[in-house]
């Protein structure tokens, strides 16, 4: 009797390993490489040569002058506002006793007035710096209300609360101060804000909406109170001209 056979596998008990594919890259392959073409990586952007003009002030003195404004801003920001509202009203009745300076008249005593007048100036700077704070308060106030979805109702809300409010209180406590400060007397200060409250009232209308608007806008909060003080140097000289104006039509 033939011993019995055991099935075994078809494939071979110890299979050869199978070739490796040769990672020589043989001569045609090589030299079809190297004439074809390489493609260039992505070439970065090219820069303007020219910078934009914001770019250009912040790196100029104007934007170290900015930036330590701001730091001091946040330190202080109380003596910030007094000290920006002594430089602002200064200049302003600077240029308005320059650009419109008082009529020279003889008194009774033979005393001789008009020119500069150094008491007007501190006049001023009294009601410059009563007036800082609480204006400086009131901006962030606008700052932090009436924000809406959307942008353009937020700030048409900004300029007519800041006209509708701001703007008439401001103007009578100027007028008013400015003239219990000279001397005048309650009913003569009531008669130079007949006088001159209405026409800054109307002609402040044709400035400072615009200048809000374009606040809100474009300039950063921190420099808000610097470029609104920057326009207030011409506002402020037409304040007090026009204070000015109205002490002498109360006098005649």
């Amino acid at each position: 009797r033939l011993p019995s056979r055991r099935y075994q596998s078809s494939s071979p008990s110890n299979p050869e390993p199978a070739p490796q594919k040769s990672t020589t890259t043989s001569p045609s392959n090589t030299s079809s490489r190297a004439h074809s073409p390489i493609s260039p990586p992505p070439a970065a952007p090219a820069q303007s040569g020219s910078r934009s003009l914001s770019q250009i002030i912040q790196a100029g003195p104007l934007g170290r002058l900015g930036r330590s404004y701001s730091r001091f801003q946040d330190r202080r920001p109380y003596l910030t506002q007094v000290c920006s509202s002594i430089v602002v009203y200064l200049c302003g009745d600077l240029s308005a006793q320059l650009l419109f300076p008082p009529e020279t008249a003889t008194t009774e005593s033979g005393m001789e007035t008009g020119g500069y007048d150094p008491w007007r100036t501190m006049r001023h700077l009294v009601v410059g710096i009563g007036s800082s704070i609480p204006t400086y308060n009131w901006f962030m106030f606008l700052h932090r209300n009436f924000n809406f979805a959307s942008k353009f109702l937020s700030i048409l809300t900004k300029v007519c609360v800041q006209q509708a409010v701001f703007t008439p209180v401001f103007n009578t406590y100027f007028f008013s101060v400015h003239s219990l400060l000279s001397g005048a007397s309650l009913e003569e200060t009531l008669e130079r804000l007949k006088v001159a409250l209405p026409v800054s009232i109307v002609n402040s209308l044709k400035l400072w909406p615009a200048v809000t608007a374009f606040s809100f806008m474009y300039v950063p909060p921190q420099f808000r109170s610097i470029f609104s003080g920057c326009i207030a140097v011409g506002w402020q000289t037409y304040l007090s001209w026009l204070n000015q104006k109205a002490a002498r039509e109360v006098e005649a």
